[in-house]
């Protein structure tokens, strides 16, 4: 394959693609379509909580690495014939990830976890999350804006088949799976892991539709469906989802003002609230209504009281992560017939499973997203990563605020879309650029065979 480009005052120059250029683009464009596939395959997958979801979950993950260590190898190789330099690009976010992949290490190691198959169960799903999201932070800025447009528009429909399945329901999911038990919305079987999902995805898409180089009919279209899927929310009747949307709106709404278009920001939020609460006082004011109001929840208390004991039994490494489940009967007082899995807060769980330690690396996490997302917004104002930044930093505060009432965490559909987000959201400009500070590294070794 020829290219042709003319130089004023010479004769055109036929520039060669060679074999390596097009296997370059192939592999880049297969890496960015298959980390897409994967997030995409989880929520399809009932959440990606089954053994067999669970194991494709994981598989996937090990071969969207493989793919992007096969793109940069053809990458390097094409500026470099002998001498091959793979660009590994770091976060701020790897640090807490790595030390809290230690302390899972010493509890398994040392045998501190009351199960050891359940922490190595949870400790593979946090290989994987910490896979995707490695691979999210080597894409470059035109990869990441396009995951973000696939991931927009599959929540855009993944929303409208939502509530056309919760307006002819038959207790099936895709009117065909009949859970055991559970509130179901779309493909999940706990309507508090839909409304997680949509947290994530709802100000990725606010944020496109609200891209000034889109043409008007695309900002419409955009438009209705940001308004669905906040609306899905509120149908799901996920008290938990109500609130993680208005803080994540609130949030979003705040950070546009000071970074972005402050004129417009408070016209903008206030139309869309307005428009989607409009939207659902005509679909459903009755059952919304009440389920709002609604808010004796007495089991959670339960729950909350009897872990304090389990808490002063392993207060410093907790009693291994992932046995939550495992450990809590021992500890639990009172029985309502009910299995209780899952704390029903990430927050008072991860404290549980890995102790004060775990905990305070969780803070730790929290403190680098909101610290480093803040200076990139800051840093690169007006562009349109920084809008992606934003959003993503907006999805992750929403279930952050959902995580206090609920274990979207322990999803692993939502957590592999939660860490990519966070990493997006934490990511430098300057890396893609070539700029290699203290967020990037170029690793150079030469081949085998070659002088």
């Amino acid at each position: 394959m020829h290219s042709a480009q003319a130089i004023e005052g010479s004769a055109p120059v036929v520039t060669r693609i060679s074999r390596r250029d097009r296997l370059e683009r192939a592999l880049r464009v297969c890496l960015v379509v298959v980390f897409s596939a994967v997030l995409i395959f989880g929520p399809l997958a009932l959440g990606a909580v089954q053994d067999w979801s669970i194991a494709l979950l994981e598989a996937a993950a090990a071969a969207v690495l493989l793919i992007w260590m096969a793109w940069r190898l053809s990458a390097s190789g094409i500026a470099a014939p002998l001498t091959v330099q793979i660009e590994i690009r770091w976060n701020p976010l790897f640090a807490p990830m790595l030390v809290f992949l230690g302390i899972v290490l010493v509890q398994i190691a040392f045998h501190r976890s009351a199960y050891l198959y359940d922490s190595l169960a949870e400790l593979w799903l946090c290989i994987a999350y910490g896979i995707l999201a490695f691979v999210a932070v080597q894409l470059r800025h035109d990869d990441v804006t396009l995951f973000a447009n696939t991931i927009v528009a599959f929540g855009s429909l993944y929303a409208v088949f939502a509530v056309f399945q919760g307006f002819t329901p038959n207790g099936k999911i895709y009117w065909l799976i009949e859970p055991r038990a559970g509130s179901i919305y779309g493909s999940y079987v706990n309507h508090n892991h839909y409304a997680g999902l949509m947290e994530l995805l709802l100000p990725l898409a606010l944020v496109i539709a609200l891209d000034p180089s889109l043409r008007r009919e695309k900002r419409l279209l955009l438009a209705c469906a940001t308004v669905t899927m906040a609306a899905s929310v509120f149908l799901s009747q996920s008290r938990g989802g109500m609130i993680a949307v208005i803080v994540e709106m609130v949030f979003l709404g705040i950070v546009w003002m000071i970074h972005f278009s402050p004129r417009k920001s408070a016209t903008v939020f206030v139309a869309f609230c307005i428009t989607t609460a409009l939207f659902l006082a005509w679909v459903a004011p009755r059952e919304l209504g009440s389920r709002i109001t609604d808010i004796h929840d007495p089991e959670r208390l339960l729950i909350h009281r009897d872990s304090i004991r389990m808490f002063l039994a392993h207060p410093l490494l907790g009693s291994g992560f992932g046995t939550f489940a495992t450990v809590f009967p021992h500890y639990r007082v009172f029985y309502d017939g009910f299995f209780i899995d899952n704390a029903h807060d990430d927050y008072l769980e991860l404290l549980l499973e890995t102790g004060l330690l775990g905990f305070g690396v969780g803070v730790w996490f929290l403190v680098v997203l909101y610290r480093e997302g803040g200076r990139n917004m800051r840093l690169i104002k007006n562009s349109s990563i920084a809008r992606i930044n934003a959003a993503a930093l907006a999805g992750c505060t929403g279930l952050l605020a959902h995580s206090f009432l609920d274990f979207n965490l322990h999803i692993p559909a939502n957590a592999a879309l939660f860490y990519v987000l966070c990493v997006i959201a934490t990511a430098s400009s300057k890396i893609s650029r070539g700029n290699f500070n203290r967020h990037g590294a170029t690793i150079p070794f030469t081949r085998s065979g070659s002088r």
